[in-house]
């Protein structure tokens, strides 16, 4: 279990989020009508993460790269690029990273970062994870080299909207190097993209417009077909299934892209079924729900769509499929149930929520399911590393118990942008003071 010199993937995760919560089984749900047991069990949301008055996506990027920097006792001149996957831009032109680069040198000092390239993508929420492939493939390039990728985003909706309850925030930050503690990346990979309007914000828009049934299924689609690419690619080369497996038994942990813990149930369910078919299990599952739906048998596509669905949803209820998603799938949500989704972050938050919980073991094998709307999917694999003891927690779960719960009340001023000061004055964190005549963003270190 040794890992070659050139082995490059992630060495450590920093997370950030707001000290500031609202939970959805409270004042929320009782305001929209909802029922409790329809967001916590239904769609796994619990509580949402909300930013205060002078957080946004730039200052959440800041705070967990600094952290990220502590914890791994790094000087600006260590580190060679900062890439930042977000759909949250705080500016049309200006790369997010310059304003991190000014908000760190508050620290370090001016001019200490001038060596670091920076340069932000956006793919929706799939951003993070070509950053994560940039910067893999530069820090395989030569001894030394080490970058960190930071996915940072706001999911905001529209008050009273559908998607309101999905809504989260944070940042999670991922160092990069060779001979990493936590994941080596195979490099084989597969890939899916289409041009769909299931999600996007058009120019000048504060929420996104979002086509819920239709960006569910362009989720499912984009991840069958990435993940059937990335066998093509790995098969005969990380992944050798013996006969009569799947490729998904190869891998102890499967993370997905969350935009609700309970969309990686329907992703995994969609995936593994895709995946059984013709292997002595799927025998056992057709005994109890009968054969899959076949096109023929429907009078369109919309009809052999919906029969697909609740298809897929007796399956999420058959044993072998409850073994299977509890074991590799579930243990990832831990985090996103209490912070809601934050779009680019999604993936790592899973991946920081299994680092967390003790569920990464060396040796183990994980495969990363990215999505990111409109439409394009990425699927990847590593193995976990033999040093993955020598990361130290982050006290996450601590942190989360500590965050001030918001009145419904004072959650709607700050989603609208309508209090003047924060709910929480900052301290101890960097902090937007606010944007001069020109629009220029003015950031600080709240001490």
């Amino acid at each position: 279990m040794s890992q070659p010199p050139n082995d490059v993937g992630i060495d450590d995760v920093a997370v950030h989020f707001p000290r500031l919560y609202l939970s959805t089984t409270g004042q929320f749900a009782a305001a929209r009508g909802l029922e409790p047991a329809k967001l916590v069990r239904g769609i796994g949301v619990e509580q949402m993460a909300v930013p205060d008055r002078h957080e946004d996506a730039a200052t959440m990027a800041a705070n967990a790269l600094l952290e990220l920097m502590q914890r791994n006792r790094l000087g600006p001149g260590d580190i060679g690029r900062i890439y930042i996957g977000t759909e949250s831009s705080v500016d049309e032109a200006k790369a997010m990273g310059t304003y991190v680069i000014g908000m760190l040198e508050r620290i370090y000092g001016r001019g200490s970062f001038s060596e670091c390239s920076t340069v932000e993508l956006k793919s929706a929420c799939i951003a993070a994870s070509y950053a994560l492939e940039n910067v893999s493939l530069w820090a395989g390039n030569k001894e030394g080299n080490i970058g960190v990728v930071i996915a940072t985003d706001i999911a905001r909706y529209s008050l009273n909207s559908p998607g309101e309850y999905t809504q989260g925030a944070g940042a999670v930050a991922l160092l990069v190097k060779r001979q990493p503690r936590m994941i080596s990346l195979d490099q084989e990979a597969g890939f899916f993209t289409r041009d769909e309007n299931d999600f996007f914000r058009p120019l000048g828009m504060k929420t996104a417009v979002v086509n819920g049934k239709h960006s569910n299924q362009c989720y499912l689609d984009a991840v069958e077909g990435a993940f059937a690419s990335y066998c093509r690619s790995a098969r005969g080369g990380p992944i050798c299934p013996p006969h009569g497996s799947a490729v998904t038994d190869a891998f102890d942990h499967i993370l997905m892209h969350i935009p609700y813990p309970r969309m990686v149930e329907y992703a995994a369910a969609s995936l593994f079924c895709q995946e059984w078919q013709g292997l002595d299990r799927w025998n056992s599952v057709e005994a109890q729900i009968g054969p899959l739906p076949r096109p023929g048998d429907f009078p369109g596509p919309a009809e052999y769509q919906e029969a697909s669905s609740q298809y897929q949803r007796r399956f999420a209820r058959t044993p072998e499929f409850i073994r299977a998603f509890s074991a590799k799938v579930e243990p990832s949500t831990l985090l996103s149930r209490r912070i809601g989704n934050i779009y680019t972050g999604s993936l790592y938050l899973g991946l920081a929520s299994l680092a967390e919980s003790g569920h990464l073991l060396a040796g183990q094998r994980c495969a990363f399911l990215s999505y990111g709307s409109g439409c394009s999917a990425m699927v990847f694999s590593g193995r976990v590393s033999r040093q993955i003891g020598d990361v130290p927690l982050r006290g996450l779960l601590k942190r989360l118990q500590e965050r001030s719960e918001l009145s419904l009340t004072d959650y709607e001023l700050l989603h609208e942008g309508a209090r003047s000061e924060s709910a929480i004055p900052p301290s101890g964190e960097f902090a937007l003071l606010g944007e001069d005549e020109q629009g220029y963003r003015h950031y600080d270190w709240a001490k």
